[in-house]
Parts: structure tokens; C-alpha cells; sequence
């Protein structure tokens, strides 16, 4: 009987202090820097965050001070939120000192607006560095790892990052240089004399594929044309061709580390999860391979260059090559308790691999290497260039501590765009991780200067929403601009809108026009002079055209209405664009007020904006039915068009669609009609034409084989040549008829 006693009243004891512990935690008032830096611009504002709505009153020269290196109280201007739960100390009118160490004090005197006193003081020290500094050494570079994982595991419940962020963007009109008279069709690039990497490149005389792990060089001879050689590398994934004079790069992924690996004993007592860090995780590498093709039944490798991290992009600009990547250090490691890792001893910087000066990898110098103070991003991102004109000339590589999503180059700049969460909402939230995965992000976006190969970092800016891909970035004359759709389309409490932005070229902010479209998001844009193109859609596909004469102003001049939506948008001429997208209806559900959006076939529409007021859609063609796709509407590079006529071409299958009822059940069914490619001619005047339908696969077959798809198409004169990993079609134009079929050597896949 004692026994059961005094268990329950330890019980009730147990009760009562958890009880009183939860009530005196639910009760703290905290304060807290979300997303807090170490380092810090010189003209840094601070928010600070408090758990209740405080008395700004309290709030004082006395209980709010800001210490320099000589303890002596520095004169900032206090700034709140409607609701005073945030705090914004501005930063004093000259800036802080480059170079100094600074401390911010909030008294636990402060009060809430209902008296209660801030639960204990709160500090937080930083050091003042220049707009752009340079990590200065290893210290500082595992400070910046070790500040940017904690945030990252505290707003997603301690998740670790574990592998590679592969995800490779959509992005994916002038030319790649051909060196030759006749009419050859280029590279579908989103600006005029900048080159873009692709599958497939062709001077006139040779076209040059690559088929994932191998490239096949073909002569494009007319009924003469054949295959004369191919290069293939071990352990490596082609993934775009430059041309440049006698020069072939390929562009790709190697798996073969550029790092010395150092034999590690592993422990004795190891779990599956120990081994699985023996040897050490290494980053994604993206290798350029550049091959001599004077002679091209004999190519020669010249030159090795290889980074580690994915490849954002690419592009070739009088005679550069620029490259984007990103590289994710391991931070699955270092943000680990259970690893027992000494980050001192632990090279995170990424490894460069350049032959034209050594033939092994090592980390990339600290002098090449930035990182922006207000990020909280914790991978790199490289920016390289390489002179194809001089192929012992050594690389230029600068490393920046923030990824890229996206990326956009003009004759003068590159611009990266990266998303850009914003945590604090949620810091205070227990369900802060669940938050994460739903909110919608901004876009920094980031300015560098290029000049001969050379690369200077140059401005940034953070825009409103994010992009949709490359084409949302644009630059006329002085005039950048940029397109985004901000928030959620499902969401009807906070529904999506559109939005386009203009900056001077120092990405200061000149004009906007907000709002457009809600509850829809952008499918495609595209700038043309002084006006843009956006293409909206959720149920029905608005065309806006905006006027950026003024860039100052952006407006909206005219809106089209109409089933479907355009995933491209193609200059035609002045007053004409073409829509590369789906058809689409709606159908009616039961139960709901929304109604299903079914996809219904391919769709190209001729948009006449002669009128900018008042657009109209002059002609449009339908392809197959549900299911069918193509890579036009994701990758503009996989359009073809004639250098002189106004003939254009793209892959696709087709199925054909019909409802199934199976018991209760009903649902869609998809039969396969068609793969190949398809050839039509479309003008302003005459429309949208059929000229003829090319395929490699044979006849009655159920499914298209995969080696038979066709990939890309090339035009040299009159003749047109397409190809699939099997085999290439040579089409003479004048009189539609194939001419020769090539077979090309078998794929011999490494995976």
C-alpha cells in the first residue's frame, strides 16, 4: 500500500513539474536574428524577431545598443513592423567599418505590449566585411558550412542534404558558328551571337551527335553522306557539343574523381552507414572534353577541363566558353553529430582539373574564392571561361559560396537567378519543416561583367516570385528584365500572380507591373524589342503583351483568351509569334466547383500582335491527342528552322486517347499513333502547313522504340537530315523524298 502511495505521488509530482516547465516554456518571450550571418555587409539592416508583440517604447538608446571593437556604442535608428513583432535596427548613415567586430545588446528590460520582460538579454556579434569578400581561409569557410547547415537543419527538422542536386533546369534565335557558305541550320539559342550547347552541331559538312556516351561524327554529303567516326570516353556522359574553328567540346559528366584518394582504415566496429562514407562522398563532376577534328576520321583530345558540381548551363561567345555549375559540399557529413570528422582536415572547396597546366585536380585558391553575407545558401557555385583560341592558356575559375537555378547571358553580362526562401515567417513555428515544403520562393538574381573570358561579379538583386526558365531573363539595350509568378495557383487563400520587372544595368529598379493573371502561373515569356510576351494559364491560356518602351512604366496593352497554353514562344516577324504548347478543355467534375483540365494534343498557334491591344490567335494546328508530347515544350534547342525559309520542325509522338469505363471505374486510355518528325512551313500569310512527317521507327509497332526516336534535325541546302541513336535519314526538301538511310554504330551503354 506505501509502495502504491509514494508511486503516485511521484506521479503527481512528475505531472506538476512537466506542467509548470511547459507553461514557463510557452511563456518565454524570445528573441531571435532568423537566418542570423557571422559576417555582415556594411550596410547591414537587422531584423530582429520577438515571439510577442513588443512596446517599442521600452525600447531604448539605453536597452537596445550596438558595440564596435572598442566597446563603444554605435548610433542606429530603430524601425518596426505594423504588429511590432519585428525589430529593424537600420545600419548607421556612413556604414559600419570594413574589417571591425560589432555586437548587438537587447536588454531583458524590453517589455511586450502586455508588460512582460523579454525572458533574457539577446546578443549577437558579427564582423563588417566588404560587398563581395573573399573567404580568406579554411576557418572561415567551415564558420560559413557550419552557420548555413544549422540554419538549414532547424528550418527543415534536421534533414540532411545526401546527394548531388541534379535537377537540371528546362532551359536548355544565331548560331554555333558555321565555318562553311552554304545554308546550314544552327542552334535555336535565345540570343543572337551567343551559342548555346546541344546534342547535335553540324558546319556544313559534318554533323556531330552525341549520343549520351559517345559521339558519332557523320559527313552530310547528300545521297554520298555517311558515318566517318566516333569518339567515345570511359566513365563519362556527353551532354552538349560546341564547335569552334577545328575544335569539337563536348560537354558532360564523368564519374571518375578528380581528387587523390587517400587509403582510410576503417574502423573496427563499423555500421552500414559508417561504410557508407568510406571513401569520402565525392561531388558530381562536369568534364570538357576538347577535341582536335582537323582531321575527322582521326580526332584527336587536346585538352581536359574539369570542375566539380552539375552543370547549370553553357554558352560559346567570341571564342569563350562559359560554364555554371553547382557544387554541394559534403554538408551530409559535416552537419552530422555522428561523424566523427576533423573539418579542419577536411578539403571542402571544389577540385579544378585543368591539363593545360597539370594533369591533377586540386582545390580551388582562396583568392578565386567569394561568398555573399546575406546568403544562406551553402553550395557553390563556379563560374568559369575558357579561351578556345589559345588551348594552353589556363582556365579562369571564380567560386562563389551560392547555387544557380537559372541562367541568362548577354553580350556583356551573365546573370544567374537562384530561389530564395524567406524562413522567418515560420522561425517561431513548431511546424516550420512542413512550412518549408510548401512556401513559395523569390529570386536573387546575380550580375557578373564579362569581358575577354575575364569575370567580375558586378551587382544583385531579389525580385518577387521565381522564374519559369531562361527566357524569364532578358536584356535590351541598358534595360534588364525579368518575368515571375509569385505564390501558389492551387492555393485560393493566397492565390498566384504574375509579375515583370525592369532594372538599369546595375540592377537598380526601374518599373514593374504586378498582379497580372491570378491564380494562374507564367507557362512561357518572351521579349521582343520594347514588348514581352507572357503566356499564363491554369484553366484557359491568356496571352498578355506588355510595352516596355518606357521602362519605367511596363503596361499591359492586350490580353488573349484562349483554350490551351504555349510552353514556347518563337518570333515569327515583327507583328507575328509563334505558340509551341498543348491544346487543351475542360471538363466538368462532380462534386466540384473547379473543373479537370484535360490535355488534348499538341498545339502550334500563330499569335497575330499587330494590334498590341488587341491580340488575336490568326491560325493554329492540333497534333494527336491525350498523351501525346514533345521535347519542343521543354527544350527550345529541339526546334529546327530553315536559315532562309520559313520552314520549321520539331519530334514528337502522338497517341490517340478515349474514355474507358471499367465497373465504377473511368478513365483515360492512350494508343500510340506516331513518332517522328515534323516538317511544317509557317508564315504569317498561308498559316500553319504540313509539309511532310518523317520517322525511323518501323512499321506497326505498338510502342516507338527508344534507339529509334528522333532526336534532332539539321538542313545543309536543300537537304534535311535527322537522327535518332540508330540512325540518320537524309530528306531532300525539293522533291520530299528520303534519299539514304545511314545506320550508326550500336550504343554501347555503360550503365
Amino acid at each position: 500500500m506505501k509502495k502504491t502511495t509514494i508511486i503516485t505521488w511521484i506521479s503527481v509530482v512528475s505531472i506538476i513539474a512537466i506542467s509548470v516547465l511547459a507553461f514557463t516554456i510557452s511563456n518565454s518571450i524570445t528573441a531571435q536574428i532568423p537566418s542570423a550571418s557571422s559576417y555582415a555587409p556594411t550596410f547591414k539592416d537587422w531584423s530582429v524577431q520577438f515571439s510577442e508583440s513588443m512596446n517599442p517604447e521600452t525600447f531604448t538608446n539605453d536597452t537596445v545598443k550596438v558595440y564596435n571593437n572598442d566597446n563603444e556604442s554605435v548610433s542606429v535608428d530603430f524601425e518596426w513592423n505594423d504588429d511590432n513583432t519585428i525589430l529593424t535596427l537600420k545600419a548607421p548613415k556612413e556604414g559600419y567599418t570594413v574589417d571591425e567586430s560589432y555586437q548587438i545588446n537587447i536588454s531583458d528590460q524590453v517589455e511586450t505590449a502586455n508588460g512582460k520582460g523579454l525572458s533574457k538579454s539577446f546578443v549577437h556579434s558579427f564582423q563588417t566585411v566588404e560587398e563581395l569578400p573573399k573567404i580568406k581561409d579554411q576557418n572561415q569557410l567551415i564558420t560559413l558550412l557550419e552557420e548555413r547547415i544549422e540554419k538549414r537543419q532547424q528550418q527543415r527538422g534536421n534533414e540532411f542534404t545526401t546527394m548531388e542536386d541534379s535537377e537540371e533546369s528546362a532551359d536548355t534565335a544565331a548560331g554555333d558558328g558555321a565555318s562553311n557558305e552554304s545554308s546550314t541550320s544552327e542552334t535555336n539559342v535565345q540570343v543572337e551571337g551567343i551559342d548555346e550547347g546541344d546534342s547535335v552541331k553540324t558546319d556544313g559538312d559534318y554533323v556531330y551527335f552525341a549520343r549520351d556516351n559517345d559521339i558519332v561524327i557523320a559527313s552530310t554529303d547528300e545521297n554520298n553522306s555517311n558515318v566517318v567516326s566516333k569518339i567515345q570516353e570511359e566513365k563519362f556522359q556527353t551532354r552538349e557539343l560546341f564547335l569552334h574553328d577545328d575544335l569539337l567540346v563536348s560537354i558532360g559528366h564523368t564519374q571518375e574523381t578528380i581528387r587523390e584518394l587517400k587509403e582510410t582504415e576503417q574502423p573496427k566496429e563499423t555500421t552500414n552507414a559508417d561504410i557508407a562514407i568510406y571513401p569520402p562522398v565525392h561531388s558530381m563532376q562536369t568534364t570538357t572534353y576538347v577535341y582536335d577534328i582537323s582531321d575527322k576520321e582521326n580526332p584527336e583530345r587536346i585538352r581536359e577541363f574539369t570542375i566539380e558540381g552539375s552543370l547549370t548551363a553553357s554558352r560559346k561567345m567570341d571564342g569563350f566558353l562559359y560554364l555554371v555549375a553547382n557544387n554541394h559540399p559534403p554538408v551530409h557529413i559535416m552537419g552530422n553529430p555522428k561523424e566523427d570528422v576533423d573539418l579542419e582536415d577536411m578539403e571542402v572547396r571544389p577540385f579544378v582539373k585543368d591539363t593545360s597546366v597539370s594533369d591533377k585536380g586540386k582545390p580551388v585558391d582562396f583568392e578565386d574564392m567569394y561568398f555573399f553575407p546575406e546568403s544562406n545558401d551553402e553550395s557553390f557555385m563556379l563560374i568559369s571561361s575558357i579561351d578556345l583560341n589559345d588551348m594552353d592558356k589556363e582556365a579562369k575559375v571564380e567560386t562563389y559560396l551560392g547555387a544557380s537555378n537559372q541562367m541568362y547571358m548577354s553580350q556583356n553580362h551573365i546573370y544567374t537567378a537562384a530561389n530564395k526562401y524567406d524562413t522567418s515567417e515560420s522561425s517561431n513555428d513548431s511546424s516550420s519543416a512542413d512550412t518549408m515544403i510548401a512556401r513559395t520562393a523569390d529570386t536573387e538574381i546575380i550580375q557578373f561583367k564579362i569581358d575577354g573570358g575575364a569575370i567580375t561579379y558586378n551587382a544583385s538583386t531579389v525580385v518577387n516570385g521565381s522564374l519559369i526558365n531562361q527566357f524569364a531573363m532578358d536584356k535590351r539595350n541598358d534595360t534588364f528584365r525579368v518575368a515571375t509568378t509569385k505564390g501558389d495557383m492551387w492555393r485560393d487563400d493566397e492565390p498566384s500572380t504574375n509579375n515583370l520587372y525592369t532594372f538599369d544595368t546595375n540592377l537598380n529598379p526601374l518599373g514593374e507591373v504586378e498582379g497580372l493573371a491570378e491564380g494562374e502561373r507564367i507557362y512561357s515569356v518572351r521579349f521582343m524589342e520594347n514588348v514581352a510576351y507572357m503566356v499564363t494559364f491554369k484553366q484557359v491560356d491568356p496571352l498578355f503583351v506588355i510595352d516596355l518602351e518606357d521602362a519605367k512604366n511596363p503596361t499591359v496593352l492586350g490580353e488573349l483568351k484562349i483554350p490551351g497554353f504555349s510552353n514556347y514562344l518563337h518570333p515569327l516577324d515583327d507583328n507575328h509569334v509563334i505558340g509551341f504548347g498543348q491544346h487543351t478543355d475542360l471538363e466538368e467534375v462532380e462534386g466540384s466547383s473547379e473543373p479537370r483540365v484535360r490535355q488534348r494534343g499538341l498545339k502550334i498557334s500563330v499569335f497575330d500582335v499587330s494590334d498590341p491591344a488587341n491580340p488575336t490567335e490568326k491560325f493554329s494546328e492540333i497534333l494527336g491527342q491525350g498523351g501525346s508530347h514533345s521535347e519542343i515544350n521543354y527544350n527550345h534547342k529541339s526546334l529546327f528552322k530553315h536559315p532562309e525559309k520559313n520552314l520549321f520542325g520539331f519530334p514528337a509522338q502522338l497517341y490517340e486517347s478515349k474514355i474507358v469505363q471499367k465497373g465504377d471505374a473511368t478513365y483515360e486510355e492512350h494508343s500510340f499513333v506516331y513518332e517522328g518528325a515534323f516538317l511544317y512551313e509557317i508564315s504569317p500569310e498561308s498559316g500553319i502547313t504540313l509539309q511532310d512527317t518523317i520517322t525511323h521507327q518501323a512499321d506497326n509497332k505498338q510502342h516507338p522504340e527508344w534507339e529509334s526516336q528522333i532526336q534532332r534535325m539539321v538542313s545543309v541546302d536543300d537537304y534535311l537530315y535527322t537522327l535518332s541513336f540508330d540512325q540518320m535519314k537524309v530528306y531532300n526538301m525539293t522533291d520530299s523524298t528520303i534519299t539514304k538511310a545511314i545506320e550508326l554504330p550500336e550504343l554501347n551503354r555503360q550503365y
